[in-house]
């Protein structure tokens, strides 16, 4: 029996003011798989995400998302199937006057999956609850989100999306502007949301340090186009890095971990 493809993009194109945005001849992230979507600011990674939920509304080509075909989706079908996806955006600085708790913004998620005008039910505030409690978030949920730290906020952001028990999680730099000590506490979290859930994700990222240790696949974009696509052994090599950031750096790969760095000579 082959494959399930939870993402099927062929022939899809995105032109702004006469640049193209994304060119990408054919990618397909089949369920239950790990893709982290890589490459220099501006080679259309957001890009690739907001066509796959339906958000760029002149892309062109075949785009099939959880068996759908989103360019033929409007109003409510295409609402029903954005409910199906857990969506962490890049994150913005928090409104400090917006009176909502940790608690609350994760049952956004919630919301989100039942509908705007539904109250939540007894078995909607477990599942809340659940994904506070499995993120480590309990000590933190009647404060308010706003005075949180980055960090808090970033795990908040992704509890909320899987309080809407997505079948598809797309991550947009989740461990962005975060400190080291944070950037890994956000690491180990996805890490563990996909090995105990098995859910499909597809993550874009800028640095080979926030893979996490059970993605094994980079797709590399350059300039809207799919460049390479495999094993991040195999799309980071030597040379690739060297074209792409010039002299001085290799990449290192070891026990599923994998960062660029300095050059020259390696003790082992």
């Amino acid at each position: 029996m082959g494959s399930v493809n939870v993402i099927c993009l062929r022939a899809v194109t995105v032109h702004a003011d006469r640049r193209c945005l994304l060119d990408v001849d054919c990618l397909c992230v089949e369920q239950g798989g790990i893709v982290a979507l890589m490459g220099p600011n501006g080679a259309g990674k957001t890009t690739l995400l907001r066509v796959c939920l339906g958000l760029v509304r002149h892309a062109q080509g075949q785009i099939v998302v959880l068996n759908e075909n989103v360019r033929d989706l409007r109003g409510a079908r295409l609402a029903m199937l954005r409910r199906r996806i857990g969506y962490v955006p890049q994150l913005l600085p928090a409104r400090s006057e917006l009176p909502l708790t940790v608690r609350e913004v994760v049952a956004i998620g919630r919301t989100a999956r039942i509908g705007l005008f539904k109250r939540l039910t007894r078995r909607d505030w477990e599942i809340v609850d659940r994904w506070i409690e499995r993120l480590g978030l309990a000590s933190l949920a009647d404060r308010p989100f706003g005075a949180v730290s980055g960090g808090e906020q970033r795990k908040t952001i992704i509890a909320r999306a899987m309080a809407q028990e997505p079948e598809l999680l797309l991550l947009d730099e989740p461990t962005a502007n975060l400190d080291l000590g944070w950037r890994e506490r956000i690491v180990e979290t996805i890490d563990q949301i996909y090995t105990q859930t098995r859910i499909s994700v597809v993550l874009v990222c800028h640095e080979l340090e926030v893979l996490p240790p059970s993605c094994h696949r980079v797709a590399l974009l350059e300039s809207g186009r799919l460049v390479s696509d495999g094993a991040p052994e195999q799309v980071f090599t030597e040379t690739r890095v060297t074209e792409l950031y010039g002299d001085g750096l290799r990449p290192w790969h070891e026990a599923g971990r994998h960062a660029l760095v300095p050059g020259g000579h390696r003790d082992d």
